[in-house]
């Protein structure tokens, strides 16, 4: 049992190993981690597609910065999981096609916005060297996603960039959803009593869907039932 809160520090002799591998699981299967030869990948394509994708020159300066960011997030949870002595993605959304602005979009409005939810529970959470920068990392996620939204709006103010949000819809939505990890998952109450999270995967996710869902109806977007097309239940 946890009992009374303790913040643990890097290299302490007395973390306990199912705090650690909690941990550890966390931060892999929030997948930004430059150590990891697949985030490279993922940010090299990312890069390209921003470039390519920009309907407008002066959207390139936003994704410059957003992609600054993604690499410093990388290299922190890279600094953060040496210390605790390790990578594995596990997120599918990070592999689905981008071929299209809209897809970048999506892609920042709602596989970032996951990193909102994840990152705003760590505002106190017990190990030092994550808890100096949840703030920050949380602040990015936000831009992130609101950039990404901001895009989303920009397609689908237009008739036939409305039909294929409303396509692609389909794909992101329960990618985003399954972001969160199964909502039987032995791992996910486990999070919460080590205070390596506040809510579990079922309530993360309701929460997601409650705030999100409105914002992408206002826009006219369609948004599936949120069992349909799922991989993680």
């Amino acid at each position: 049992m946890v009992g009374e809160r303790r913040v643990y520090r890097e290299n302490d002799a007395d973390i306990p190993s199912e705090f650690s591998d909690l941990l550890v699981r966390m931060l892999v299967h929030h997948l930004e981690n430059s150590t990891n030869r697949h985030y490279t990948e993922l940010l090299s394509h990312l890069w390209e597609r921003c470039m390519t994708l920009a309907p407008e020159e002066r959207l390139k300066t936003t994704f410059a910065k957003l992609m600054q960011q993604e690499v410093e997030h990388g290299v922190i949870t890279a600094r953060i999981l040496a210390g605790l002595g390790v990578g594995t993605i596990k997120q599918y959304l990070f592999h689905l096609p981008i071929d299209t602005f809209c897809d970048m979009a999506y892609f920042n409005a709602l596989g970032d916005r996951v990193g909102c939810y994840i990152g705003e529970t760590w505002e106190d959470v017990p190990y030092e060297p994550l808890l100096n920068v949840a703030e920050r990392l949380h602040k990015d996620e936000v831009f992130h996603a609101t950039f990404g939204l901001s895009n989303l709006r920009r397609v689908c103010a237009d008739p036939a960039g409305l039909a294929e949000a409303n396509e692609k819809i389909k794909i992101w939505w329960p990618a985003a959803l399954d972001m969160f990890g199964r909502s039987d998952s032995e791992f996910s109450d486990a999070y919460v009593r080590w205070g390596l999270r506040k809510l579990n995967n079922a309530q993360l996710r309701q929460q997601y869907i409650a705030d999100t869902r409105p914002l992408l109806e206002e826009i006219g977007i369609t948004v599936p039932a949120d069992t349909a097309n799922r991989r993680f239940l």
